[in-house]
């Protein structure tokens, strides 16, 4: 059976940290898509050599205006000579390009336990944005969201994540590894986490991002007995080529 395979156009390219840029794209053939909060899509990207480039991306948002047209928001770090990253970057509006999925199994769980980690680094917390709504209306659940970064500059959605974490059941983490700034968390995610005690009787967490991060953090979750069920994980692989 193919891959569902669809048609966008970018609709907007904007510079929202040094090194991140938002891309949202209109949905164009087919214009509806079957969706779930937390999973990614891959671009087929052109190529000199003719073979095309393939890039995955979580969502980080998905919205219907009232004309029925979808829209699909990105987040895209830079990658030092990276073809796809130069590409994004350097993409003008009305670009058409071809997409396929949604994949991946980073989504929130119908039954869901007392407490929930989502934990991200960098553009990782990609679909943790897409899952506010549902978090929203998960109260009995509470949520700790830990965003890692290096610097201050380098975070986004930091409006919506606060928004969110004015709720009695959601908590907001923003952890910088390399400066210090009130309001926020000096050092890693992986520390952060670790002092909120993770119980596998009460908890699950969710990893996305730095692939070393999602390793140290799956490694210290199994050393405290959880299971693999109980902790879902993506890892972003960064690609020159």
């Amino acid at each position: 059976m193919p891959l569902p395979s669809f048609q966008v156009s970018l609709e907007s390219n904007e510079i929202i940290t040094p090194k991140v840029r938002k891309l949202v794209f209109k949905l164009d053939d087919p214009k509806t898509i079957s969706y779930k909060p937390g999973q990614f899509v891959s671009f087929m990207l052109p190529s000199d050599d003719d073979r095309p480039i393939k890039r995955s991306y979580s969502i980080s948002n998905m919205e219907k205006n009232t004309d029925g047209v979808t829209h699909i928001e990105f987040v895209i770090a830079y990658v030092d000579g990276g073809k796809a990253s130069e590409l994004f970057f350097n993409a003008e509006p009305g670009m058409t390009m071809e997409m396929t999925g949604p994949f991946g199994l980073l989504c929130l769980l119908e039954e869901l336990p007392q407490r929930v980690f989502l934990v991200g680094t960098g553009t990782g917390v990609a679909p943790y944005r897409c899952m506010i709504e549902q978090i929203k209306a998960r109260p009995d659940t509470e949520f700790h969201i830990l965003f890692g970064a290096q610097y201050y500059e380098d975070m986004f959605y930091l409006d919506d994540f606060n928004e969110v974490a004015k709720l009695d059941h959601v908590h907001f983490h923003p952890c910088l590894s390399r400066e210090d700034k009130e309001g926020c968390v000096s050092g890693y995610v992986q520390t952060k986490l670790a002092e909120l005690n993770p119980n596998p009787e009460t908890d699950m967490a969710y990893l996305c991002g730095n692939p070393n991060m999602v390793d140290e953090v799956f490694n210290m979750l199994q050393e405290k007995n959880f299971g693999v069920k109980q902790v879902k994980r993506e890892k972003y692989v960064f690609s020159r080529f």
